[in-house]
């Protein structure tokens, strides 16, 4: 599980700096700030979410995938989409009401951001949905994987 809390986190974390390059302005509806010329293709991220990834894939994403994994690709699709975006909505509130911010909080400045302090934002829907059944893939072949490392490793 700690493999795969690793690569979950990691993963995670590399493509939110890919999509804070290249997506965000386009979902959020208006420019960020940026303190580099935008040529550097500068990401940005935070610690925080390393145990939202890991622990979140690992202990949310994986036991409801294998629940509906039958289902058709598009009711998954949709289900992701909403799954996470309300798992963004409430990680955003926890941290905004337990360390004073949430590392997404930029989202305010947009028009589609979901609550006033813009928690999530409803263009993200889809680009979720994209990311769940990805995800999938990943899931099965982590899952596969896990016990045959844990062989070579000891």
């Amino acid at each position: 599980m700690l493999f795969r809390f690793g690569m979950y986190a990691a993963i995670g974390l590399s493509l939110e700096v890919i999509f804070s390059v290249i997506g965000i302005e386009f979902v959020l509806g208006t420019k960020i700030k940026h303190r580099v010329p935008k040529s550097y293709l500068e990401g940005f991220v935070s610690i925080y979410m390393i145990p939202i990834h890991g622990l979140g894939i690992l202990l949310f994403f994986e036991p409801v995938y294998f629940a509906i994994s039958q289902w058709h690709w598009l009711l998954r699709y949709c289900i992701w989409s909403f799954s996470f975006v309300a798992a963004e909505a409430a990680a955003g509130f926890a941290l905004d009401k337990t360390v004073g911010f949430y590392p997404w909080d930029y989202y305010q400045a947009s028009k589609f951001k979901i609550f006033k302090k813009g928690y999530s934002l409803w263009t993200l829907l889809p680009f979720w949905g994209l990311y769940g059944l990805l995800l999938e893939n990943l899931v099965r072949i982590l899952v596969f994987v896990s016990p045959y490392l844990k062989t070579i490793i000891v």
